[in-house]
């Protein structure tokens, strides 16, 4: 191989390392961050729940949570705009908010980070329904996937 060769081959060499250099002192981007889709109004009010740990029983388990509307959930707003719920293994209901999470994910929980153990992520959310399911993984397995659907549809 002649010297051109070479030295052509060490220039290359030289910009793939700067280049590979620079690639790995780049941060990666930051997840997007937004506002909660939901707003507490939407949750406040009179819920049929019920919950399932299977995706095949999703809709089963949307009749029950109807049928519980004669003893139904109440959520009324707390007393600082956020939504007076029952956090995981708790009697006493606990002021939660809503909470945007990176990439458009929103979670339900006490004030603070999002995303947390005692935080559940909001899977869908429409006027009349809205499921969510906990962020903690024992949470989730004992308490699995919540329906709430509300009693007396709104339009």
């Amino acid at each position: 191989m002649g010297n051109a060769n070479r030295g052509g081959l060490l220039a290359l060499a030289g910009l793939v390392t700067a280049f590979l250099a620079s690639c790995a002192s780049e941060p990666p981007p930051a997840p997007v961050v937004t506002a909660p889709a939901i707003s507490p109004d939407a949750l406040v009010g009179r819920w049929g729940f019920a919950a399932y740990h299977r995706d095949a029983d999703r809709t089963r388990t949307i009749k029950e949570a109807l049928a519980q509307c004669n003893k139904p959930y109440v959520i009324k707003q707390g007393p600082n705009g956020g939504l007076m719920m029952n956090l995981a293994d708790q009697s006493e209901l606990s002021e939660l908010v809503l909470k945007p999470g990176a990439n458009g994910v929103t979670y339900l929980g006490p004030p603070g980070d999002a995303g947390t153990t005692d935080d559940r992520q909001v899977l869908n959310v429409d006027p009349n329904s809205f499921t969510t399911i906990w962020v903690d993984p024992d949470n989730a397995g004992r308490y699995g996937t919540s329906v709430y659907e509300r009693c007396g549809k709104r339009a």
